[in-house]
């Protein structure tokens, strides 16, 4: 059985020793909202940069854990992601690298709450912006997965719908979110 944590962990010690802004995304902010759902591994965004991604690196060394160093590098330069593995239980954390220049990653960023994941404190992803992320996604593959998750969140959580609306019209997913408020 995969084990999350160690390597989820190890992530965020590492991340909040570089003072590295990021927050968990995906599944598990879902499941911080509401969405019974299983995973198999950890998505945070996280700003690291050309001139912190050594300090990250350093910082997340451990005999245990398995990360492509020059995919790290060449995220914090251009954009993109790279995992981090547990090598002893299979655990996976993807970090995907963003910028503050992406207004929709700025706000997320700075909307982002602390909360208690798999027995971690760690920053995540709002309910809207769990929910405008899964859209996004949505609207590139047709997930009905990320649907389903949307509307568990939309049942269990008062949204927002001012800055849903907002962010759907910047981010073309305006359709979307007004099926989902009505429902």
């Amino acid at each position: 059985m995969i084990q999350l944590t160690f390597a989820f962990r190890r992530v965020v010690e590492a991340l909040e020793q570089v003072s590295a802004r990021y927050l968990v995304v995906g599944s598990t902010a879902a499941g911080a909202w509401g969405v019974a759902r299983s995973t198999r591994d950890i998505d945070i965004v996280a700003v690291i940069t050309q001139s912190s991604v050594e300090k990250f690196l350093e910082a997340l060394t451990d005999d245990e854990i398995y990360f492509p160093a020059d995919e790290a590098r060449r995220a914090a330069v251009v954009g993109g992601s790279f995992n981090v593995l547990h090598t002893t239980t299979g655990g996976k954390v993807d970090i995907f690298v963003c910028s503050l220049a992406n207004k929709f990653e700025a706000s997320r960023l700075g909307r982002r709450v602390k909360l208690d994941v798999l027995g971690v404190s760690t920053w995540v992803a709002t309910p809207e912006d769990v929910v405008l992320s899964k859209l996004l996604w949505r609207a590139e593959t047709r997930s009905e997965t990320q649907w389903r998750d949307c509307i568990e969140i939309a049942a269990s959580q008062k949204l927002d719908h001012d800055y849903l609306k907002f962010w759907a019209s910047y981010l073309g997913i305006s359709a979307d979110v007004e099926d989902l408020i009505k429902i």
